[in-house]
């Protein structure tokens, strides 16, 4: 909440100033500040703004978020425009203050902020909620009013409507502050705010604005609207990223292509305002870009049928802008479809947040509900004993599920390759400044986001193979689009690519043992570095060949993509990476017999499920390291899983559940105490060891009640992970035990496990990458909680002080006083030890 307060408090500062700038131009008629240093304040204020807000991804603040990120691009272009009006005359001769108009700037993003604010205004109104955000909106749309009429009359009420929103936005990062110290502050906002989806579509209509005021005649030149598909694909960017820790994957990812698309073309159009360009693309970036947005538009068919639609109309804009450049019919045409296709997807996640009973479609899953239609005579699974109904309908589908530390993001990588290569082989030499956008954006930022993200996931070979391409763009590509490489350079620049080329024959050596894709794309990456290599030492051949070669390496990393994107939204291969050209060790030998499911998607549950159902022992994650689980229905796999340790009966198994339903039976048998206690820890990385009774008896655990904990006592827990709780939702109660051999270090990364229990002990593996912690979780002795004791069997994530404070709050709740042992830990040798969870 305090974040929400300091981003709106950022946003007041900023208006604050725009107030005290515009009252001495309207007394004095000149600016107080210098529109460069207020520019740079006002980015600034507005990244800082955004940043904020995207730290706090919380539901009960969606609402103000929303507003404020809209606001925050709105911001960042009014000081990119401050800045440009400076620094535009000093870097081309063709422009001077007089030429460049910065009403022509500002304009285009204004109108359609107009429109944006009016919608959420209006249906703010409708819904009857918070009256201070509707007064915000309201002053917003009131002063873009003011600005849009300032072209026309010398309107005196700009300051005043700065002043104002000074003054609401004070107020209500005020009131946000101290609402944060409210007992109820989850009411603080009484709805699901689909928050991801309406910033999305209001960036890009926004972005859309230069081409939507030019077809109108308003403005003479849709390139003077630069600022506004730079600063919304700027926040794309920050909207995407974020997303990728806390939000939708789709969506994010979605927002990442979105971003780099806008923040390149804006970059390109002010290229194109300071060289005085015919076009602002060149053939050689427009064709395979509007290639791959089309891809995109075929692949998310499945996933919503407006978001298709808007990357067809989007692929077909980015060819119009290279190939209309006279009538600019068909630019205007494409533009504005777009246009109201973001507005419609703006308008229907708006009401559908509002809960409206007016529903606009997007066909969402549209693909999945025409089949489910067709399938509808098919008979379903019925439900089992121990097996939760609730999640019937959701395994059906392939919906992401729950949260996962980090997203898959290696489709990007390749998406941003295959672009930065066509911009780097294809733009002619004589137009090279106008691929710097693009390989800057593309081949440098998104890379080394990729390859950090990659190395957070444990991918060492991605991480490392993106992390050179990345250094690569930004080195020579750098240098060759600014045209350096003509100088007297060459003997250096000859040492740093042959250097580049030692590098990429040692990956390309490595990659024999990863699989064929990436072969391919480190031998064309290295033949490509050779031509580059005489183009540098004065061989004319040298740029053909380069070209050749480069563009074999896109349609590599463009097969690479097409691969990675389909199986991140169908949830299986369907055009596969190919097999290793060696197989050095049995775990690559291996590895094809075994069950690759992956966590975040409901169709990976579903089979690792399966396998548990039929008898199978699996590797999952949890909400510590991955563990091994058979299904305590499977007596036969129970006692497998529990065979696969040495010296088993010194490392008894533990039991989880999902949820309170699954030991319904056996409340009887324990005390309000224990009952109230287990509720209060669980769910959490908290196992507790219980009483052995007849309770176990009602779990119907049959054969397999051996296996699991001590004669006289047994572990239990409910674990913090939305994915194992999915799972046990669908094969019931698991037995556990940790998915390594006796002796050896905890499990981390899904990668692991097959390498150290092998197929014998394991026969499918739910993939999550990283584990959420490495660390052990803590044990607590509950077998004498009646008479006030709580002993602890080990001390692990969570404190013991916390277990402590809430035992000691029930004890009085029960009227019960905390016995002096309570603080004690039981020194047990051998029993359950890291195998009760982990």
């Amino acid at each position: 909440m305090s974040s929400i307060a300091f981003s709106l408090l950022s946003l007041s500062i900023a208006y604050v100033l725009q107030t005290i700038d515009y009252i001495a131009l309207e007394i004095t008629g000149l600016y107080l500040l210098k529109p460069f240093v207020l520019g740079i304040v006002t980015v600034v204020l507005a990244v800082l703004s955004a940043i904020s807000v995207v730290t706090l991804p919380s539901k009960d603040v969606a609402l103000t978020s929303s507003v404020v990120f809209i606001t925050c691009a709105f911001w960042s272009a009014m000081g990119m425009s401050d800045i440009s009006k400076e620094i535009t005359p000093m870097l081309s001769q063709n422009i001077s203050e007089e030429t460049f108009k910065q009403m022509e700037v500002l304009l285009p993003g204004h109108g359609v902020l107009i429109v944006l604010f009016a919608i959420f205004s209006f249906l703010l109104l409708l819904f009857n909620h918070q009256k201070d955000h509707v007064v915000f909106m309201g002053l917003s749309l009131l002063s873009s009013v003011c600005f849009i009429t300032n072209m026309w009359t010398n309107l005196k009420g700009r300051s005043v409507t700065f002043l104002s929103l000074a003054f609401i936005t004070s107020y209500i990062s005020a009131r946000t502050f101290f609402h944060s110290f409210s007992k109820n502050i989850n009411n603080l906002e009484e709805l699901d705010f689909q928050n991801k989806q309406v910033i999305r579509y209001a960036l890009n209509a926004l972005s859309l604005s230069p081409w939507i005021l030019n077809s109108l005649a308003v403005t003479e030149s849709s390139t003077t609207g630069f600022v506004w598909p730079l600063s919304s694909g700027l926040f794309l960017l920050l909207h995407g990223v974020s997303g990728l820790r806390w939000g939708d994957i789709t969506v994010s990812k979605c927002s990442i292509i979105d971003g780099l698309l806008w923040t390149s073309v804006g970059g390109s159009m002010y290229v194109e305002l300071l060289k005085q360009y015919l076009d602002i693309f060149s053939p050689a970036v427009s064709i395979p870009v509007s290639f791959i947005v089309l891809s995109v538009a075929v692949v998310f068919v499945q996933t919503e049928i407006l978001l298709s639609f808007q990357y067809l109309l989007l692929s077909i804009l980015i060819l119009t802008l290279n190939f209309d450049n006279n009538a600019k019919i068909a630019v205007s045409t494409f533009a504005w479809l777009s246009f109201t296709l973001n507005v419609y997807g703006y308008v229907s996640y708006l009401c559908k947040s509002f809960s409206f009973k007016i529903n606009f479609p997007v066909g969402q899953n549209g693909l999945e509900k025409i089949r489910s239609k067709m399938l509808a005579n098919k008979t379903f699974m019925k439900n089992r004993v121990g097996v939760n109904n609730i999640s019937e309908n959701l395994f059906e589908t392939n919906t992401v599920l729950g949260f996962s530390k980090y997203a898959e993001s290696e489709s990007l990588g390749y998406l941003a390759n295959v672009v930065t290569v066509l911009a780097f082989v294809w733009v002619p030499q004589e137009n090279s400044f106008l691929s710097l956008p693009w390989i800057i954006t593309y081949g440098c930022c998104l890379q080394f986001a990729v390859g950090f993200i990659c190395f957070s996931r444990g991918q060492t070979f991605e991480s490392s193979s993106f992390l050179i391409f990345a250094s690569f763009w930004l080195i020579w590509g750098g240098l060759r689009s600014l045209g350096l490489f003509k100088t007297d350079l060459g003997m250096s620049l000859g040492v740093g690519i042959s250097s580049f080329l030692l590098i990429g024959l040692l990956f390309a050596g490595i990659s024999i043992n990863v699989n064929k894709i990436w072969t391919s794309i480190f031998l064309c990456f290295d033949l490509m570095l050779l031509a580059t290599l005489l183009q540098v030492l004065g061989i004319n051949d040298g740029y053909m060949i380069e070209r050749i070669f480069g563009s074999a390496l896109s349609i590599s990393f463009v097969y690479a993509f097409l691969s990675s994107i389909i199986k991140m939204t169908y949830g299986k291969e369907i055009i596969p990476f190919g097999r290793p050209l060696k197989e050095i060790n049995k775990i690559q030998k291996d590895k094809d017999q075994m069950l690759w499911a992956p966590a975040r998607r409901a169709s990976g549950v579903r089979k690792i499920a399966e396998k548990l159902k039929t008898g199978g022992i699996c590797g999952i994650p949890s909400d510590t390291v991955y563990i091994l689980v058979a299904c305590c229905n499977q007596p036969e796999a129970v006692k497998r899983a529990y065979k696969s340790k040495k010296q088993a009966e010194d490392r008894p198994m533990s039991l989880w559940i999902s949820n309170f339903r699954q030991i319904e039976a056996a409340k009887n048998e324990f005390s309000s105490l224990l009952w109230d206690f287990l509720h209060e820890i669980w769910p959490s990385n908290v196992s507790a060891v219980l009483k052995r009774g007849d309770w176990v008896k009602s779990l119907g655990l049959g054969e397999s009640e051996k296996y699991l904990g001590r004669p006289d006592s047994i572990a239990m827990r409910i674990p913090d992970s939305t994915i194992t709780c999915h799972l046990i939702d669908q094969c019931g109660p698991v037995a556990v035990t940790s998915a390594n051999p006796t002796g050896e270090g905890d499990t981390t990364h899904h990668a692991q496990v097959l390498a150290k229990l092998g197929l014998q002990n394991c026969d499918g593996i739910l993939c999550d990458g990283p584990s959420r912690e490495n660390a052990i979780s803590t044990v607590v002795d509950c077998r004498d909680i009646d008479n006030g004791n709580l002993a602890f069997f080990r001390i692990g994530l969570t404190p013991k002080s916390t277990i402590l404070n809430i035992f000691e709050t029930l004890l009085k709740r029960h009227g019960k006083m905390p016995k002096s042992n309570t603080n004690g830990i039981t020194p047990v040798n051998g029993v359950f030890e890291e195998e009760i969870n982990e």
